[in-house]
């Protein structure tokens, strides 16, 4: 059932097996997976079921390191949390990722990709992906031509799979609603978590909808899968009986913020002969759509003190029509409210995206003008390909969320995002895109134009808006928040959910792993309930 604080009508405390706090991806896919299980959830959503400005601007905070992102945009506080406008790239972490490595302090999980991987399978229909193939060999017979004759001991042709993108709130609001062991209230916005007596174990939370109406929840197990920055404003902010707050013994929630750094600049030009049509757009195999690009080997990446990264070809033509360099945030948000009166509903945050469209209104008139000529004209051949990744970053505990003196209605205090982004992650970045550039010569299929300069510039990356890393996982506490099941090591039942857990954010897209994460979580705690 769904039921709304607002109303009135929730009683005085509610009781569960779980207690789920926040209903995005992470959250939604734990309850239901819970309640395949038998066991009752109690699932709270700080927003409604759409978009609201009063619930959203709960979001706000400063932004006090790098630039080139926002804090309160870029989240949904609605149900179905941020699905609501993901672009859908999908792909599971690299083994790489999860490995310690010597050259890089910090990096490496307590879990390894063997362990996440029957749960990425089981997480592939909750996103309406393909089968859990990730590997070129496995297309390669259906694929739209060959991939690139490189090295695969150095360079080879890497899979990302391409959801619709689902929206969990359009997906999965109805099952939720007809799921008699899943009780979900809207505008439940956690306020306070106390622990017993003892200080070890969360005996209930408060939550309180906006006009004052609250609710109390006590339940067996707690989790918390709110994103990566309000994972960790909220532990900050429950210190009654913890000065620090909880989980931060050793300061380190909000620390070793991470993102994607997203960075479209090196120019590569391959020769005329080469065919490049699998990599210069998606393609469908089957029933699955694809995307194709170039990564490095793992044992390069180490070798050569490597991020990992996946490059993609991105078209560059002689005819502008073909060009998408006007695709902008001003374009996003034109194109949002364009398919939204084209289903016949004012589109969500509409003055906000109107401001954007208008502040940009020379490159959305470009964009408008392309999209019509492409319709009645032929698509000529590319004459060079621009590099575009969302690279990885090195794990950096100068990188963090932290709470700053403003409060919200409910009297939280906002956070400030202190996103980090540094010479050497660029500059690792540079290192990758001279080593693709070797391969493509040795192997004469062209030749590259660096685009990142030494010293580097710090104004071409920006966010790809995947936050993560503020209650990272390790096996010791001293080194990370929660334990290898997601468990704070310092409160017996109380979990992280979602990408605020990951150790390293490798060069995937974060939304399959937090699925998969979410699986694995509630296959733990079903086993682990009395």
């Amino acid at each position: 059932m769904i039921g709304d604080l607002l109303s009135g009508e929730a009683p005085a405390e509610l009781t569960g097996d779980v207690c789920v706090v926040g209903s995005g991806p992470a959250g939604v896919t734990l309850a239901l997976e819970l309640a395949k299980k038998g066991r009752q959830v109690i699932l709270l959503e700080s927003g409604g079921e759409q978009y609201e400005e009063d619930s959203q601007a709960l979001y706000e905070g400063r932004i006090t390191g790098h630039q080139n992102i926002d804090v309160a945009a870029s989240r949904l506080r609605q149900f179905g949390g941020t699905s609501g406008h993901w672009t859908g790239m999908c792909a599971p972490l690299d083994p790489v990722d999860f490995t310690p490595r010597p050259d890089m302090p910090d990096h490496g999980w307590p879990i390894g990709r063997a362990d996440l991987d029957p749960f990425y399978a089981r997480a592939q229909p909750y996103l309406d992906l393909g089968p859990y193939r990730y590997d070129f060999d496995y297309w390669r017979p259906n694929a739209p031509g060959p991939a690139l004759p490189l090295d695969p001991t150095k360079v080879f042709t890497t899979v990302y799979q391409q959801s619709p993108p689902t929206r969990f709130a359009l997906k999965y609001m109805e099952t939720v609603r007809a799921e008699p062991k899943i009780s979900c209230w809207l505008h439940a916005n956690l306020v306070d978590i106390a622990l017993n007596a003892a200080g070890s174990a969360v005996e209930r939370i408060e939550a309180r909808a906006l006009d004052g109406h609250s609710v109390s929840v006590r339940a067996n197990r707690f989790v918390i899968a709110c994103g990566g920055v309000e994972n960790a404003r909220i532990l900050l902010n429950c210190r009654k009986q913890r000065p620090e707050g909880l989980g931060n013994e050793n300061g380190l929630v909000g620390r070793y913020y991470t993102d994607h750094m997203t960075i479209e600049t090196t120019l590569v030009a391959l020769d005329d002969e080469i065919d490049a049509t699998l990599y210069d757009e998606q393609h469908t195999i089957g029933d699955t759509v694809l995307n194709f690009g170039l990564k490095i080997a793992p044992d390069e990446i180490v070798a050569r003190g490597l991020n990992n990264n996946a490059a993609f070809l991105i078209p560059q033509f002689d005819d502008e029509t073909f060009n998408d360099e006007f695709r902008n945030y001003g374009w996003i948000a034109f194109s949002e409210m364009v398919k939204a009166f084209a289903h016949g509903r004012v589109p969500e945050r509409f003055g906000e995206r109107y401001c954007e469209v208008v502040d940009d209104l020379g490159r959305v008139t470009t964009g408008a003008y392309r999209h019509v000529m492409r319709k009645v004209k032929p698509r000529s051949r590319p004459v060079a390909f621009k590099l575009r990744q969302d690279a990885e970053q090195s794990p950096n505990p100068d990188s963090r969320v932290t709470l700053i003196d403003e409060v919200d209605p409910l009297g939280f205090q906002r956070v400030a995002l202190d996103w980090r982004v540094t010479d050497e992650d660029l500059l690792r970045l540079r290192r990758t895109h001279q080593f693709i550039g070797e391969q493509l010569g040795a192997a004469g299929l062209g030749r590259m134009r660096l685009g990142i300069s030494d010293p580097p510039d710090h104004d071409i990356a920006f966010s790809g808006y995947h936050h993560m890393g503020t209650t990272r996982m390790h096996a010791d506490p001293k080194r990370g928040v929660v334990d290898a099941d997601c468990r704070l090591h310092s409160v017996a039942n109380l979990h992280m959910a979602g990408s605020s857990v990951f150790t390293t954010a490798g060069c995937a897209n974060p939304t399959l792993t937090i699925t998969a994460l979410a699986i694995r979580l509630a296959d733990h705690l079903a086993a682990t309930l009395a």
